[in-house]
């Protein structure tokens, strides 16, 4: 049944002989799972925070053409027939790389929650409250849970279709909901504390792109190792770029509706991202709430890289826990994200904005020592690293320099922070309320201070 058995193990030029993935895949995989309503909801979040759609279509348009470069560049790293988390253990050492494990975690549980709670909230409008949002949570996360459990080879082949259904219902939003919306409805504030809001959304969808780094080279270790390299970044590229700004941009235009339409703005206060959905759709009747239906379904396959990674980051915590099966922390990261899911749907616009700028932080940092060690310390060349070497400490560093540059970057992260519970220091100084460049000084602080690390602890220790 193909039903996926091994775990972190580097996959062999003998094992991509089975099951093997095609180029194809890695542009439809991601495809299903931003062709979502988590990605509407994101777009949503600069209306919230007080700006013009059309500066939101600007910020979601530039953003995500260049963050979107950074997973598709780290998609590539599946030819390795490593997964990303083990990949990292070149950087951070066996023992060090525990920084990325448990943050990966955080982060997939986190993506888990808030896809289902978006999803969650149409089933939610679609019921008229019969369907509570704990009970969608439920829902969407025990489909993504059997879907996991099935593994990668089950994953690519309903993914190659997972995305239409989702596409058409954006397509139809679109059209039934124009007449509604209205680009003038909210006026961007001037000066410091337009830049403070600008600044604060650029960080909530350098965040959206940039969360699949760590897991974008998980859906690839199965392509035969002579893929070439630029094949597998531009489709990649266009399955999260494409679907993401098309998405985002329809949810900020949707959010303009709540704004000129009372109804729609109680709709929206009740069920979220769904009553917007769900007033857009009216005009199509008994078609339109079952479209509403298929929009709800649609945080799926936007759940399936996070439950499906959340194992094999699990599997990095040690030797003891690579003879753990796969399935048993699938199922661990099921119960963690319904857990997390029904107890954030309370607070969740909140919860959406902050989780959305802290995770983009660490990923960035990440990011940062993965690229300056590939640049600087291994010149770029894939036949410096030791492929054998992936599952012992010995041969491997033990991490002091990504550690300590992870500390640094989360200094520069702290400075520049903007959430609803805390202001850095540099990030009150733009605006009246603040702005959000968290990310810009933790890559900045983390780039300056691993090198030097990563040098002085090469020329200590030999590794």
């Amino acid at each position: 049944m193909s039903v996926e058995t091994g775990g972190i193990e580097r996959i062999t030029d003998e094992d991509r002989k089975k099951n093997t993935s095609k180029v194809w895949n890695a542009c439809t995989f991601w495809l299903s799972a931003n062709m979502a309503v988590a990605t509407l909801n994101t777009g949503m979040v600069g209306g919230e925070m007080g700006l013009a759609f059309w500066d939101c279509f600007a910020v979601i348009m530039v953003v995500n053409v260049m963050a979107c470069l950074l997973p598709a560049w780290t998609a590539t790293f599946g030819l390795t027939g490593l997964r990303m988390t083990t990949f990292s253990r070149y950087s951070f050492g066996y023992w060090g790389n525990l920084l990325v494990v448990i943050f990966s975690m955080i982060s997939t549980t986190g993506w888990n929650a808030i896809n289902s709670i978006s999803g969650a909230s149409v089933l939610y409008a679609l019921s008229n409250g019969k369907c509570p949002q704990w009970a969608g949570v439920i829902i969407i996360c025990t489909t993504v849970w059997i879907i996991c459990a099935f593994g990668i080879t089950w994953i690519h082949r309903l993914d190659a279709f997972l995305w239409i259904s989702p596409f058409l219902v954006w397509c139809v939003v679109a059209g039934t909901g124009a007449k509604h919306l209205d680009g003038n409805a909210v006026k961007s504030p001037t000066g410091a504390n337009g830049a403070a809001a600008a600044f604060s959304f650029i960080a909530v969808i350098f965040s959206f792109a940039v969360s699949w780094i760590n897991c974008a080279a998980d859906y690839n270790v199965k392509m035969p190792t002579n893929t070439p390299r630029w094949k597998i970044f531009v489709t990649t590229y266009i399955g999260i770029c494409l679907p993401t700004i098309l998405v985002q941009t329809l949810g900020a235009a949707l959010f303009t509706g709540t704004q000129v339409h009372p109804e729609w703005k109680a709709a929206f206060l009740d069920a979220g991202v769904g009553g917007p959905l769900k007033m857009a759709l009216l005009p199509a009747g008994g078609f339109g709430k079952f479209l509403l239906f298929l929009a709800g379904l649609s945080s799926i396959p936007n759940n399936i890289p996070n439950n499906y990674s959340f194992a094999l980051h699990a599997q990095n915590f040690g030797p003891w826990a690579v003879r753990v099966p796969r399935i048993a922390f699938v199922t661990f990261g099921f119960i963690s994200a319904i857990t997390v899911g029904t107890c954030a749907a309370a607070f969740f616009s909140d919860t959406l904005q902050t989780f959305l700028s802290i995770i983009g932080y660490w990923k960035i940092i990440h990011l940062v020592i993965i690229i300056e060690e590939h640049i600087i310390f291994r010149r770029s060349r894939w036949s410096n690293y030791n492929w054998d070497a992936w599952a012992s400490w010995e041969l491997l560093p033990f991490g002091w320099g990504a550690i300590g540059g992870f500390a640094c970057g989360f200094v520069g992260a702290a400075l520049g922070m903007k959430v609803q519970w805390y202001t850095g220091p540099i990030a009150g100084l733009i605006g009246k309320n603040g702005g959000n460049v968290g990310h810009e000084l933790a890559a900045l602080f983390c780039g300056v201070a691993f090198p030097v690390l990563r040098w002085t602890e090469k020329r200590w220790t030999g590794k």
